[in-house]
């Protein structure tokens, strides 16, 4: 009998543990943040007590909270406070969105757009300088796909960034032209966009910012997410992550893969990899190495269905990647690079198995983020590294009508978490929000169905159960951050992060888990939905 009683009590509950010596259970005890016990009701009822909170959970299931380890967070809820949602079904309504933006911003400011998506309108194509110079000439307007990647200016944005016909091509990046006069069309490719991004675009206020993560807390605690990894953090970003904290709005777990310029400063301060604690911490560093899947511009080794001569973009050249990683890698960090396409991803590996043999660590767990096509070689390798993937979950599901711009061989490789299982490659639940939906129970569904959203089937040799993707949405993120042993799974000791739902996933019809409703999520044995 133990000598104090839990905070919270859960009893009659269908509780699956994500613990293989005791996979299920029907009751759990918290206290201090934490597990005290679990396991069958006698085994808790002695927790107990007269200020004990008992949540009968009348037979619904408990999961450890979901865990999305590669998600733009902050940012994302940033742009839902500040920018115009341009996830509309026509080009005119995308328009009418950005004029009420540019409604309440004075002339000569940015007007920003984000979500836009070309293969989801009805126009089925990019936006052009036309269409946004068609919402204004006074502001200077800059819309990212939904993918990010590729971004749209309207004429005024192209003149304040210096871009003009005669304008060649950035290193890593490309300059959208009209095939038959050469003029710019507005779209800017891969890394062509910094000078904007982050040179002309001014930094949002702090208010902005905290609004912004009040927002996306909420987004991501309704739908079951308990810890996220960041996937680009900015200085200004951390420091709101720091404030939010410290005034009680962090309502995740946050593990923070710096954005790469951040890096040569943290080294010299002798900071590493890991310092902060369970609720905020200093994770990897972030790169970006080629384009992306939903804006068909990932670096392939052979073109795309049904061009004799794209291969999609690298953003870094080889010899970058290697210098990059070797000095990362050297310092003690965990390396973070963004590879989609496998020849982009066959570099990152070499620069890897480079950096591992010059400074010998045990256990650096270098990530590739997405690493969406792979083949047998490199698994084998990555394997041979400890290497974590973080491959799109939701994308299958969502982004169905892009599919066949990779073809049916391609897609056996894609997304391809059986491969990865079958290999012993630790792989992750990602998402990449905003480029694809972060809701868990559909990067779930679509990671054991492959099947879109119009019941088509991609790359159906990929499939996994659904206790697979259970815990790839868990423990696996965990490992991702070092922290398997802290989180991931039901067991004492552990933070007491959990989900509660409507339905067992593992005994309802795998199309129809994405229906199953998030009832509850706790956080460090404190609701922060529902309940």
């Amino acid at each position: 009998m133990p000598s104090i009683y839990a905070d919270t009590v859960i009893r009659n509950a269908n509780i699956i543990t994500i613990d293989p010596g005791r996979p299920r259970a029907e009751a759990l005890a918290m206290l201090h943040g934490k597990f005290a016990a679990v396991g069958s009701a006698d085994d808790v009822s002695d927790w107990v007590g007269p200020d004990t909170r008992v949540l009968d959970m009348d037979g619904k299931t408990v999961l450890p909270g979901f865990i999305d380890a590669h998600i733009h967070v902050l940012n994302s809820g940033i742009r839902h406070v500040m920018a115009a949602d341009c996830a509309q079904p026509t080009i005119a309504a995308i328009q009418e969105e950005l004029r009420k933006r540019v409604a309440v911003t004075p002339a000569g400011q940015w007007v920003q757009g984000f979500k836009f998506d070309d293969t989801k309108t009805a126009e089925n194509r990019f936006l052009y300088r036309a269409d946004l110079d068609a919402v204004s000439s006074e502001h200077p307007i800059l819309v990212a796909h939904r993918a990010g990647h590729v971004y749209y200016l309207n004429s005024l944005g192209l003149e304040l960034a210096g871009f003009h016909s005669e304008t060649p091509d950035p290193s890593g990046g490309r300059l959208g032209r009209n095939p038959d006069t050469g003029e710019l069309d507005g779209v800017v490719y891969e890394r062509a966009i910094e000078p904007v991004r982050f040179g002309l675009i001014p930094v949002e206020t702090p208010e902005i910012r905290r609004e912004g993560l009040r927002t996306i807390c909420r987004m991501l605690n309704e739908a079951g997410l308990t810890s996220v990894h960041d996937a680009r953090v900015t200085a200004e970003e951390f420091t709101t992550y720091q404030e939010g904290y410290k005034e009680g709005d962090l309502s995740l777990r946050v593990y923070c893969l710096l954005y790469y310029p951040h890096f040569p400063a943290l080294r010299d301060a002798g900071v590493v990899a890991g310092l902060g604690d369970d609720r905020l911490r200093i994770g990897g560093i972030k790169m970006v190495a080629d384009g992306a899947i939903a804006t068909r511009t990932a670096y392939l080794s052979s073109p795309y269905e049904g061009s004799c001569c794209d291969y999609g973009i690298l953003a870094m050249e080889e010899d970058e990647i290697n210098e990059r990683v070797m000095e990362m890698h050297k310092a003690g960090f965990q390396v973070c690079i963004h590879a989609n396409g496998d020849s982009t991803i066959e570099m990152v590996v070499s620069a890897y198995e480079r950096a591992q043999k010059a400074h010998p660590r045990p256990d650096p767990r270098h990530r590739i983020e997405h690493c969406t096509l792979v083949n047998p070689d490199l698994l084998s390798r990555m394997k041979a590294l400890g290497a974590v993937a973080t491959p799109f979950c939701t994308y299958v599901y969502y982004h169905g009508e892009k599919m066949p711009f990779y073809g049916e061989e391609r897609l056996r490789w894609m997304f391809a978490q059986r491969s990865f299982l079958d290999y012993g490659i630790v792989s992750t639940g990602a998402t990449d929000y905003p480029p694809g939906p972060f809701e868990p129970l559909m990067g779930i569904q679509s990671c054991v169905t492959r099947t879109d959203s119009e019941g088509r089937v991609w790359g159906e040799n990929q499939k996994v159960t659904v206790e697979e993707a259970l815990r790839i949405y868990t423990l696996h993120g965990a490992y991702a951050g070092f922290e398997e042993h802290i989180k991931g799974s039901i067991e004492t000791g552990k933070l007491a992060d959990l989900v509660v739902l409507g339905d067992d996933p593992t005994a309802v019809d795998p199309l129809t888990i994405i229906d199953i409703p998030v009832m509850q999520t706790i956080v460090g044995g404190e609701t922060v939905y529902g309940g």
